[in-house]
């Protein structure tokens, strides 16, 4: 059987070349599922923009228990995401991964429905705590679904499509809230809430046209249906040789699974017999290195780092924030469009990490030598404050650099990386354990980062640099997946295992 398998992964590179016919199905069911990253990255630009709102601090909050619902607010969304992620393994193995958007986006769409009725702070929490829940299971199930019904020519560039709804959406975010900030009424908090709600509607509705996952159909005894569904993917009649080569490829590759039993459990990711430990390791690897990079600290607190920076005036220092946005959409089109499947996956891990040691490195030297202490002009407080002008403009050169290298780097590859190189049985937990390190990973580095840019400006980005450092020594030994299909990711490991055991 595993001749079959090495045939037929032999076999479909050869078959699938330039002259196939532009295959709109598949780009239409990926754009289509993509734009749950849109929904996702909304909230994410708008929730700290109406916390500001003055009419809805009124109505939630005291000056004195302000600074504490704050965090909660915005901590219960991260959690709840994280233990959706976590959760979303069994969903999608047991109800699929299309039924598990639906189920992740409506529990969202709840969430949202609590926020904008916004009856006492109790329902805005319940709102969060819903909407968090829906946010990490669809978040999860969006990517695993892309993966695997994405052809590996260009795999990479599906699913970088949810990153790049997910940056849009950040954008949105932003500036639809800044609009509805000059409304006298409470629809200044609702109104970007009701967009969300809105989109997230007509999303569940298109949901339910996508066709279920050929894998995930053909795991589950309904090859007929799963061979359709490729056969709609590739624009191919069913009996077209490549249709039939991939579907005997996942087939093939499915019955070798059963081997090992019908039960899939999260142990199994851990055991040292095959290559489920190795792939584990290089998933969470990606993972948390994403998080070490230092672009967490610069999506939360840029205003403030431009701030330390020298830029007094909250206008410019906003506007500079949206440029880096709009600067991430487009180094995440850029990606999107040739650099993931042109240069692959491993390539462009070493070119982020390379330029994220670079800029962390020079921007906390910046603070180091030239970050002053003084008072703030509206407290009494001390701030760390960059006076020298030609200081004050590199470090933000670099943030500017650091967020388009991140957008069209780690910010498109570790979603495709990560999506891949689980084996099929084990792909959906492995998921969702990946994900939710990588919550937990953005709660720790979000909460801490304050104390600690109270406590010395330089140090955090030094912290960062020399993880990118050490992220960058790590990328050198994880295999290229680039221009694979996920059945052939699969044979590469265990073929790499087996001639190891083997000597």
């Amino acid at each position: 059987m595993s001749d079959t398998v090495n045939l037929v992964s032999e076999v479909i590179p050869l078959l699938i070349n330039r002259s196939m016919p532009f295959r709109k199905s598949v780009y239409l069911y990926a754009l289509v599922a993509a734009i749950g990253g849109f929904v996702c990255g909304y909230d994410t630009g708008s929730i700290s923009s109406i916390i500001a709102l003055p009419l809805f601090q009124k109505r939630f909050f005291t000056s004195n228990t302000f600074a504490y619902y704050e965090s909660i607010l915005l901590a219960s969304y991260l959690v709840t995401s994280m233990c959706g992620a976590f959760f979303s393994g069994y969903f999608c193995d047991h109800i699929g991964r299309k039924n598990s958007i639906l189920l992740g986006s409506s529990l969202l769409l709840l969430g949202i429905l609590f926020e904008i009725l916004g009856l006492n702070l109790i329902s805005l929490l319940l709102g969060r705590f819903i909407g968090g829940l829906g946010t990490g299971l669809m978040t999860n199930a969006i990517l695993l679904y892309q993966s695997e019904i994405a052809p590996s020519d260009i795999r990479g560039r599906l699913i970088s499509i949810f990153s790049l709804l997910s940056v849009f959406g950040q954008m949105m975010g932003y500036f639809v809230t800044f609009g509805s900030s000059y409304l006298t009424s409470h629809w200044c908090w609702r109104l970007p809430w009701m967009v969300q709600f809105v989109t997230c509607f007509f999303f569940i509705l298109a949901i339910c046209f996508l066709p279920y996952s050929p894998r995930w159909l053909i795991d589950k005894g309904k090859e007929k249906e799963g061979l359709q569904v490729l056969s709609r993917l590739h624009n191919l009649p069913r009996e077209h040789k490549i249709v039939q080569a991939e579907f005997l490829d996942v087939k093939e590759l499915i019955k070798a699974e059963r081997i090992l039993g019908q039960g899939r459990t999260y142990a199994e990711l851990f055991e040292r017999s095959g290559s489920s430990l190795k792939r584990t390791l290089y998933a969470f690897f990606i993972s948390i290195a994403t998080c070490f990079t230092g672009n967490v600290i610069i999506s939360y607190y840029a205003p403030q780092i431009f701030k330390n920076a020298g830029l007094s005036d909250v206008s410019a220092s906003l506007a500079l924030t949206g440029g880096i946005g709009l600067l991430s959409l487009i180094f995440t089109a850029l990606s999107l469009q040739w650099w993931i499947d042109l240069w692959g996956r491993k390539a462009l891990f070493l070119v982020g990490s390379f330029l994220s040691t670079i800029c962390m490195i020079v921007i906390g030297f910046m603070f180091h030598f030239y970050a002053v202490i003084t008072n703030s002009e509206e407290s009494d407080v001390s701030v760390v404050i960059v006076k020298n002008s030609h200081a004050r403009w590199l470090i933000i050169s670099c943030m500017f650099l650091f967020s388009a290298s991140f957008a069209g780097t780690w910010g498109v590859a570790n979603y495709v990386y990560t999506a891949e190189i689980f084996s099929t049985r084990c792909r959906a937990k492995g998921l969702s354990l990946t994900y939710a390190i990588s919550w937990a990973g953005s709660i720790i580095i979000t909460y801490c980062t304050p104390f600690f840019l109270n406590y010395t400006v330089s140090g955090v980005f030094f912290f960062f640099g020399i993880c990118s450092i050490l992220t960058l020594i790590g990328i050198v030994f994880i295999p290229e997946t680039k221009g694979k299909t996920l059945e052939q990711i699969d044979f590469m490991f265990d073929n790499h295992d087996h001639d190891n055991n083997s000597k």
